[in-house]
Formats: structure tokens, sequence, C-alpha cells
């Protein structure tokens, strides 16, 4: 990025580029700021920036050596660099020394791109709001090195340069459609190569020969490729900037409008107010364009910390972002004259700026020393406050949640034979084969009498088409009828859609179940230490919460040693699900609630199964992301700038998120046990072997996401049960392969317990004797 560009006697002031990057510069703050989907469609920033961008650094090139226009380039980019460094880099030290927060801490080994950005500099996930604008300053690096190169293959055959570019562009997106990684810091190269390239093509008068109606012509045509891709393909969020395809089409249909409008566009710049304006932006614009995180990060803690209405957050996000970049440019704009060996000056300038020494105007540096401080201050506050300590876990708090309780005291009680039980007896050809519903009402209604129960709802699903739902008694809560449809939190039911979604992206080839976490989900609750398998088997030694929402338990987790060496003990894990439930986000790029409706919920037809953040959201996100480290819940970087950090960020406005926050209708939830264990709708048939693969008492017989009920016995020193299933807080999901049986037990107003634990068994025995090779009828 530069400043206005200096032309010589006889060659005019080019405005038209200066109203486009000026155009370009509000967007990325708006952008930045909300993180609309429909704002990445008005107008393609990055595009014009770099098109701009190229069409200057030609200019320059034909004007003097390549060696001297490089030394001036990186003196103007670096310089402004280094000084935004020497403010951020020891913020995000010293925030990472002090305390412990989600995500990787300050990352010294990318201190270097800092000084030259030959790569994308980094810091702390704390730190992201600042850094995270920087690939562009990546992008901009390898560009400027390659211009001499470029020029000279453009000066040889042309406009028919960019299909060099182009191809690369076209080579990296079928790459990664056939599932293999590409770098994202490729395809920026490749896409934004093009836009430099017709730079070049603007300066050199070639796009000058093309008659307006042909510029109109493209535009219609790049608008429709556009629009076709983005309805046709999938683009992540319809996020334009999620697509490096749609980025392109969509750049080329905004480049292709505004040169269509050449001569009105510069008639308008040329006016005195919108001149005075634009050369006020550009003569400050790369101050802006990395100072403005300063004001997205000051926005996101006077509007995002603490709870605020709606209304005020989204009138009032903007207006402080732009205070806080113009307080940052009165502060550090004058670097910017210092590394162009301008004249110093504080407020920018809508007139020509004259060369000069730099040391011209030292006694001027008082109000910029000031308001720097004033800016430095501001940040050390809202430091000073993100340091505040995490009030500790309660006891209550730390404690196993009842589903965890309840698949210990079945383990305890589990008796493993040393041989099969006798199989299961189905009727006789003399005995009905059918069994009517009011059959399994009365029995059900028997048992709920027989168990002091207030309510409970029940539903079977078989193999063979069948099946029942049921319910007796009332809401313990509300003293009414249980409705058919009762909709009800599943709890710890929840773990077995997470564990689901995670090995059907083992299956993929996405996540290696035995691969540490750290892959995945780096820096956070000693994550390095375990592998994903041992999370779903509560075998990584992360403590165990009940209760607390993700944001919280992870920063509890992350404060608090491994309870055991991972692989050598059980407990029972909240937090462990939680960092499952990032592994998703992280591997598929959507929230956990998009990724269970698109693989799961929506695919089965479980259409009475929600997350809690569905049904009653809260008023703020208690993603981890959103409380601790990436600041996403703003809508600060939902995407980033470009398509690079542009990995969405996500929010999760609910309380126990990927292991206890699904609410369903026992309908659904038997059957979503047959689905899971008796067909491949979900996963293959070697994976659900892998599933009830059960390990030893010592712990707790866990499978993957699934423990066995007895009788169990031994076969070929694999232990076996005769159905397994998964505890939730008030109820039980369960499957008898002998049968093809999926039951889902609810009771209103209980917490699991082992007099529960034996009523569930003798309830599961008399409905699944009653219903086994039968046909349920009326």
């Amino acid at each position: 990025m530069e400043g206005p560009a200096a032309h010589p006697p006889g060659k005019p002031h080019n405005q038209f580029l200066d109203l486009i990057r000026t155009v370009a510069i509000i967007r990325v703050l708006a952008w930045h700021t909300y993180g609309f989907a429909w704002l990445s469609y008005l107008v393609a920033s990055m595009p014009a920036m770099f098109f701009v961008a190229g069409s200057l650094m030609a200019h320059s090139l034909e004007r003097a050596s390549a060696y001297h226009v490089l030394v001036a380039r990186f003196r103007r980019l670096l310089i402004p660099l280094w000084a935004f460094a020497l403010v951020v880099v020891p913020g995000m030290a010293l925030h990472s020394a002090l305390k412990v927060e989600l995500g990787r801490p300050m990352r010294w080994e990318q201190l270097p791109w800092w000084i030259f950005p030959a790569w994308d500099p980094q810091g702390s996930d704390w730190g992201v709001t600042f850094w995270a604008v920087l690939w562009y300053m990546r992008c901009l690096t390898w560009l400027i090195l390659l211009s001499p190169i470029l020029l000279w293959l453009f000066r040889r055959i042309s406009i028919a340069v960019i299909g060099i570019p182009l191809g690369f562009a076209v080579f990296f997106e079928l790459r990664a459609r056939a599932g293999h990684p590409v770098p994202w810091q490729f395809e920026d190269l490749a896409v934004f190569s093009i836009f430099w390239l017709l730079g070049f093509a603007y300066n050199a008068g070639l796009i000058g020969r093309i008659s307006t109606r042909v510029r109109a012509a493209g535009t219609l045509v790049f608008a429709a490729a556009a629009a076709a891709w983005v309805t046709t393909q999938d683009v992540p969020g319809m996020v334009v900037n999620a697509s490096y395809p749609a980025h392109l089409l969509v750049g080329l249909a905004w480049l292709g409008l505004a040169l269509t409008f050449e001569v009105p566009l510069r008639d308008l710049a040329t006016r005195p107010a919108p001149a005075r304006f634009v050369a006020w932006v550009n003569d400050r614009v790369f101050t802006i364009y990395l100072w403005h995180a300063a004001g997205l990060f000051v926005m996101y803690e006077l509007l995002w910390a603490e709870p605020r209405p709606d209304w005020l957050r989204d009138i009032s996000a903007f207006p402080i972002v732009l205070a806080v970049t113009f307080a940052c440019m009165l502060a550090f704009g004058w670097i910017e004259d210092f590394a162009a060996r301008r004249e110093l000056h504080i407020v920018p300038r809508a007139g020509p700026v004259r060369s000069g020494t730099p040391g011209r105007g030292l006694g001027r540096f008082a109000v910029p020393a000031v308001a720097g401080v004033g800016v430095v201050t501001v940040l050390a506050g809202f430091l000073v406050t993100e340091l505040r300590p995490v009030a500790e876990l309660r006891a209550e708090q730390r404690a196993v949640p009842p589903s965890g309780v309840g698949i210990a005291l079945r383990a305890a009680s589990a008796v493993v034979s040393e041989q099969a039980p006798s199989p299961d007896v189905l009727p006789a050809p003399n005995e009905p084969a059918t069994v009517t519903t009011a059959d399994l009402q009365a029995a059900l209604d028997r048992w709920r009498t027989e168990n002091g129960l207030a309510g409970t709802a029940v539903a079977i699903a078989m193999g063979n088409g069948s099946n029942w739902e049921g319910v007796s008694g009332n809401d313990a809560g509300t003293g009414q009828q249980l409705p058919a449809d009762y909709v009800y939190p599943t709890a710890s039911v929840t773990k077995t859609f997470t564990v689901a979604l995670i090995l059907q992206l083992v299956e993929e080839g996405k996540v290696d179940l035995d691969a540490p976490v750290s892959r995945y989900v780096p820096g956070i609750a000693h994550d390095s230490d375990y592998t994903v398998r041992e999370l779903i088997q509560h075998r990584s030694g992360l403590m165990a919460t009940d209760g607390i929402g993700p944001a919280d338990a992870l920063i509890a987790a992350t404060r608090t040693g491994l309870a055991f060496e991972p692989g050598t003990g059980f407990l029972y894990s909240s937090p462990g699900y939680y960092m499952l439930g990032l592994v998703v986000e992280k591997v598929t790029g959507v929230s956990y609630t998009v990724a269970l409706h698109e693989r799961l919920l929506d695919p089965l037809g479980l259409s009475g199964t929600a997350m809690d953040e569905e049904i009653s959201p809260a008023s703020d996100s208690t993603h981890p992301q959103s409380n601790a480290a990436l600041r996403s819940s703003s809508g600060v970087l939902r995407s980033s700038s470009s398509t690079g950090p542009g990995k969405a960020a996500f929010e999760y406005h609910g309380l126990l998120w990927s292991s206890a926050g699904l609410y369903s209708t026992v309908r659904d939830i038997a059957a979503w046990g047959l689905k899971l264990y008796d067909s491949t709708d979900v996963v293959s048939e070697s994976t659900r072997d892998q599933m009830t693969n059960f390990l030893g008492p010592e712990f707790q017989y866990a499978g993957l996401g699934t423990y066995p009920f007895c009788p169990c016995w031994k076969d070929g020193g694999r232990i076996y049960g005769e159905r397994w299933g998964h505890y939730g807080r008030s109820g039980v999901m369960e499957y008898e392969p002998a049968g093809q049986i999926s039951l889902a037990v609810y009771t209103s107003g209980t917490d699991i317990d082992e007099r529960l634990i034996v009523a569930y068994d003798a309830l599961s025995n008399t409905l699944r004797d009653m219903v086994r090779g039968r046909t349920i009828i009326p």
C-alpha cells in the first residue's frame, strides 16, 4: 500500500485510482467491524487495492531502476509495520506472560515476519485482532518482489501474462476440491496477482483502449458468473471472501463497473469536497489500514466484553472504530511521512506534500507524542482489564455430571462372564407376532407408578420399521401433562452426536483418532498431551466440570493440571467434549451447530432435535473463541480481510454445547440410536465396530462414545454387551443388536442415580421382551 502517487510534470495525478482506494479502505473498515455476509458483496475491497497498488508499482518501475523502487517501497512498507509492532508485540507478550488464556500465547518464532513479512506476521491468539489483517503485508511483499519479473513478462507478452496466475488459481482450486491441502497464502498470491497485473495493464493504457460498451459488457459477464458461482457452488456462509473463485469473479465485476464509469468517477474525485476527502484518506491510507485493528479491539472491549443490547452494538460499533482509528492516525500517521521522506505533518493534508528531510518539524512531535501516549494508555487499560483473574470454579462446578456418575455406577456393578448368555428367544411360529400400543402404554404406566415418578416419555424404534412413543404422567416443573412430542434436554446423550461427527471426519481422512489434539486445536487445555481417541474415551486427564459453559470450563482446564497421564486413567470430562467440539469446527470450517444440522440432523430427518442456543439463545456468546481468544462475537474477523485467516470464528449462545447442549424428543433419540448403531447412514460398519470395542473396568468399559449395558461377556479377549448406549442427566438412549431395538427414555424432574439405573433396566427389559421380533400395531 502506498500514499498518493507522485507523477512527473506533464502527467497529471490520477484521482480515479485514489478514489478507488478510498472506497476500498472504507469498505475494509466496515467489513471488519460487522462481518455481515452481505457486506462481502458490496465492493470487492482487496481486489481494488491490489489493482491500484499494481498500477502505481508499474508506474514507478517505468521511472526508476528496480533496485531503487524496491528499496523505496519496502522503506514505506516496513517502517510503519515496525512502529505498529513496537506497540502490539509487547502487549501480546505481556498478556501471555501474566495470564493463562485460551489459545496459543505469543509465538516468538513469528518475530522475524514482523521484521520482514515474507510470511504472515502472527502473535498470540488473544491479539489476533491486531495481526489477522497483516496477511496483506505478506501478500504485498511477495508481489513487490515479483514485480520486476512480472513487468518484464508483461512487456513481452502483454495481458496474456495474466494466464499464469489464473492457471495457478485454477490448479489450486482443483487441488483443494480433491481434498489436498493447499496453503491459502499461495491461493492469495494467485488471485491477487491477477488484479496486480490488471493494474499493470491500466498503467500501460491497455484498458483505456477498450470502449465503454465493452467494459460494461465484461462487467455484466463477470457479475453473472459470480452470481452463478455463489448459487451453485459451496461458498461457506455465503461469504465471498471464503471462496477464491467467488472473490475473483466478484472482484472483476466491481473493478469492471468502476472502469466502465471511470470518467464520471474521476470527475467526482476532482470536485473540491470529494477531492479533499480522497486526498486526506490517501495521505494516511497505510496508517488507517494498520491501526484500524486498534479500533476493532477497543470496540470489542466496549461493546462485547459485557452484555449490551444488539441495537446499541450495531449503531455504536463503526463510530467507535472510526474514532479510535482517527486517534491512531494522529498519533502514528507521521511515521508514513518519515518512511516516505516527506515533510512531517500531524493532520492529513489534502494538498501536495513537499519532499524534505525527515527531521523537519520535530517541534511538532508534541501533539502526536501525546496522542500516541493516549492510545497506548487506552490499550494498556484494556490489557489490565483482560488480566483480571478468572474466578475459580466452585466445588460443585468441578463435579462429574450425573450422566458420568451413572456410567460409573453401572461400570462398578457390571459383571463380565467368560461366555455369552443364551440367545434371546423370538416368538414361536404359533405365537402372535404383534404387540399393541395399548399393551406398551399399560406397561409404561405401571412402571412409572411403581417407581414414583412424576412423568416419563419413552420411544422405541426397531429395525423392522415398527416404532412407538408413549408418555405417562406430568411435567415435574409445571404439573402439566407431558405432551407426546415433549422436547427435553438430552444432556450427555449429546456426546454420541459429537463422537459421530468426529468419526465421520475420521472416515473422510480429515481427523486421526490417535493424533494429538493440538494438530487441530493448538494451544489450550494441555492439548499436545492427549489424543482425539483419549478425549472421546475420557482418558485425557482433563478436569471434570458440571453445568459450566465451554469458555469458562476450558479456561479452568487450561489453568488446571491433568489428573493423570493421558491414557492411564478415566475421568468423565465435559471440557474434553468441548475440545472435541472445537475439533469439529476447526476441521469443518463451520460452527458445531451448523455441522450438526448439515451432517446429522437434517439428512436423518431428526426435525425435533436442536441445540439449546436454537431453542432459547443467550444474549452473549459462551464460545471459547468469542469469550477469550479470538474476540469474534462482535463480528470482528468473522472472516478475515482475505480468505486466509478467513476461517470462520464462531459463536455459541448456549451453555453445555458439544458435551450436553442438545434438546430432542424421545422419538428422535430412539430413531438416532437406530441410525447410529443399525445402519450405515451415519458411519460405516467397521467404524461402528470400533465404537463398541469396549475397554476394561479401569476405563469404565468405555467404547467410542458408547458404553455397554450388561449382561456382558468376553469372546476372544473382547468385551461384548447385551446392549449399549449412553446416559443423560434424566434419561437414557440404548440399543439392543439382537432384536434391532433402539430405546429412549426421559424421566421428568430426576437426576440419574443407582435407583434410576435399576428402574431403567427394568423398563428396558419389559419393553424389549414385549416387542422383540414383533410388529407394533395400534
